[in-house]
Order: structure tokens, then sequence, then C-alpha cells
């Protein structure tokens, strides 16, 4: 059975900074010896755990097919590429684009517990106007990956989301 290349890309809510990627590719691709993944950010850099020197991350693809990768310490829009090699030859890739918005989530959830809490808060018009706002960042981040492949317009929706949780004690 001829080999056909494919991955999915995921976060867990118990530990935001690990992304779990899965090798669900089909049939067999002989040769096959290592698989590098790129995690290619908005502006052209790569994303790589700590105290990786090459722009790739190497996962043997005797490893098997999952593979936990702690690398995010925000919001990111990222184009992944994984290639699946020999020794020193391609021999196959595939290239996708995700959004990975559970940092911001989880704290659009802790605004959530505190509306539970505090129920008038909805009646503050500046409070819900910026929640309102966070939550537009949030999806227009994932629109535009979703529907635009485009990382670019993620990341600033991204980015914008970041600056007002930094600036919590401004917005909410």
């Amino acid at each position: 059975m001829a080999f056909t290349q494919d991955f999915s890309v995921s976060q867990t809510v118990s530990d935001p900074s690990v992304l779990t990627i899965d090798d669900t590719s089909t049939g067999s691709g002989p040769g096959i010896i290592t698989r590098y993944i790129y995690l290619r950010k908005a502006d052209g850099d790569y994303l790589v755990p700590t105290g990786t020197s090459t722009d790739y991350i190497v996962w043997l693809y005797s490893g098997g097919n999952t593979l936990d990768i702690d690398v995010l310490d925000v919001d990111y829009a990222l184009e992944i590429t994984i290639e699946w090699r020999s020794n020193s030859a391609v021999l196959y890739t595939k290239t996708e684009t995700y959004c990975f918005t559970l940092y911001a989530e989880t704290f659009d959830y802790s605004l959530t517990q505190d509306q539970a809490g505090n129920p008038n808060i909805v009646r503050d018009v500046e409070y819900f106007g910026n929640r309102m706002k966070l939550r537009n960042y949030i999806d227009a981040a994932e629109k535009a990956v979703q529907y635009g492949d485009d990382i670019y317009s993620a990341q600033r929706c991204l980015d914008a989301a970041k600056d007002m949780i930094d600036n919590e004690n401004l917005y909410f």
C-alpha cells in the first residue's frame, strides 16, 4: 500500500505549553528513518524547544506515532511542516497551518468564572465591551487560519489578545 503522509496537532487544557503531534500517515514508506518537524511562526522564525540548535525537531520514525513537544509559552499561529526522511533525503512532506489559542481561552474562561461570582459585572459597559473584544480576537485568529491559512493575521489577533491579558487591570 502506498504511503500517504498526514498528521494532526493538538493541545491539552492541563498543559497548554505542550503540542501533541500524531503521525496519522497510512501505508508503508520504505526508507523512512526519521521525521523533521518545522514550527514556523508568522515572523518567519522557527519555534523549537529550549536547547535545540536547529530550526527543526528530530522525531525518529521508530519512536512511535505520537510526540509531545513542550514549546509554547504563548498562543501562536504556526505553519507546521513534517518531512519524512531517509538518512539524507526528504521522501515525503506535508504542511498545515494551526492556531493554538489555549492560553487566551483559559483566560477567557476565568472571566466566565468571575461573571458567575459577580453577575452584575456584565452591566459594566467597559468590561463587557472589552470581554467581547477579547473574544473577537480569539475567534478572528482561529478563522484566519481555518479559512485563509493566514498565520500572519491570526498572530496579530493573538498578540492583541495577549496584550489585553497582560494588562488585565486596564481591561477587566
